[in-house]
């Protein structure tokens, strides 16, 4: 097993989310990706025009990066060993496809009283988490595949979480973990990482104004939306009586 983490660790170093397999027209096309905060962090980040990296043991799923089936102790702690060691070198920007589902605002946005920030990412720069029921069997023959399939395994073990996640609908990408700042990470704004958008929650006092400030010179183009709960549906909608 210890031949095979070594080899599991190299692929990880060289996943691409680009290399998804989609078809080359489907990456090609920007994706709309939203990403919830509560209100100090939300501004913080407008402010500041950059995300936070997540390192792997920050995120709130202990199955991270551990999709497999681990039954084998020697092969569970070889592995956790090669979790560890990725850990210490590689982050995740996480987001939602949507921004209309009140758990989200819930879990994320503070109970409704945080902001969710709109961005259109790069094709190439993204790629969807996947829903399993059951953890997914570990290759024997891992060590004889070639490295096109081992890559494979690999993107399996960053971009695959248990289904009852899903309600996230999350998009991520996989960061290195270069420039820190007081043992943090960031990636900054820019055209692989475009802001469009800033909704405001159902229960978020901030100000129209206060947001403006944060977002300075960069405010001309991003849309400013308050939301609100729907009357009929249970979704986060427009609210078009706009800021209070």
């Amino acid at each position: 097993m210890q031949r095979v983490v070594c080899r599991l660790s190299h692929a990880l170093t060289r996943v691409d989310p680009a290399s998804k397999g989609d078809p080359a027209e489907d990456r090609a096309k920007p994706v709309h990706v939203y990403k919830f905060l509560d209100s100090q962090f939300g501004l913080k980040s407008l402010y500041e025009r950059r995300l936070k990296i997540a390192r792997v043991e920050e995120l709130n799923d202990p199955f991270e990066l551990t999709p497999y089936n681990l039954k084998d102790p020697v092969d569970r702690v070889a592995f956790q060993r090669t979790r560890r060691r990725l850990g210490e070198r590689f982050g995740m920007v996480c987001f939602s496809a949507t921004c209309t589902d009140p758990v989200l605002w819930a879990h994320y946005s503070d109970k409704h009283r945080g902001i969710c920030l709109g961005f259109e990412i790069a094709g190439n720069h993204w790629r969807e988490v996947e829903y399993v029921r059951d953890r997914l069997p570990f290759p024997d023959d891992f060590f004889k595949l070639n490295a096109v399939a081992r890559l494979g395994v690999a993107t399996d073990m960053i971009f695959t979480k248990y289904e009852n996640w899903n309600y996230e609908s999350e998009i991520r990408t996989w960061a290195p973990l270069d420039h820190e700042e007081d043992g943090l990470f960031f990636c900054d704004f820019d055209e692989n990482l475009k802001l469009t958008q800033v909704l405001v929650g159902a229960r978020c006092t901030l100000p129209k104004a206060a947001i403006a400030r944060a977002l300075g010179r960069f405010a001309n183009g991003i849309e400013l939306t308050k939301v609100r709960a729907a009357f009929q549906t249970f979704q986060i909608v427009t609210d078009l009586r706009g800021f209070k």
